[in-house]
């Protein structure tokens, strides 16, 4: 009986934590201006590449990574000041510099522990990596 209700407490917990290897997650990508169509953002890329307008350039990633984390499911584990199962944004950004944004993207692709307590972090590898540094950047600016 012990071995029964153990089975089923696994299959309920794997059921409600989403672990269904028949879904597959594809990268997070949106579109924060819908008025722009995908010629344009080429262009508005390009022009960044180029030289013009890398001061929108770097501004927009903290833009997009707040899209980004609001339409992910980032919000279920951290807030930007309270502390849940995970910690705030704001603690992340009092101990990590952007130097640093390389290790971070790594940990929220592959997941990881022992950082912040016991509960580990679920790695999120169908996560972008460039969605994944802006995701970064935006939290970092977080005080």
């Amino acid at each position: 009986m012990k071995k029964v209700v153990a089975v089923f407490s696994l299959i309920t917990i794997c059921y409600a934590c989403g672990n269904s290897t028949a879904e597959v997650k594809k990268p997070i990508s949106i579109n924060v201006n819908p008025q722009i169509n995908a010629g344009q953002k080429v262009a508005v890329a390009d022009t960044a590449k180029a030289g013009g307008g890398q001061a929108t350039a770097s501004a927009a990633p903290a833009k997009d990574g707040k899209a980004l984390i609001a339409g992910s499911d980032c919000l279920a584990c951290h807030q930007e000041t309270n502390k849940l199962v995970g910690p705030s944004y704001a603690d992340v950004a009092k101990k990590y510099k952007e130097a640093d944004i390389p290790k971070l993207v790594k940990k929220i692709v592959d997941g990881g522990s022992g950082v912040w307590g016991e509960i580990p972090m679920p790695p999120h590898a169908s996560l972008a990596h460039d969605d994944a540094e802006a995701m970064v950047k935006y939290i970092l600016t977080i005080k």
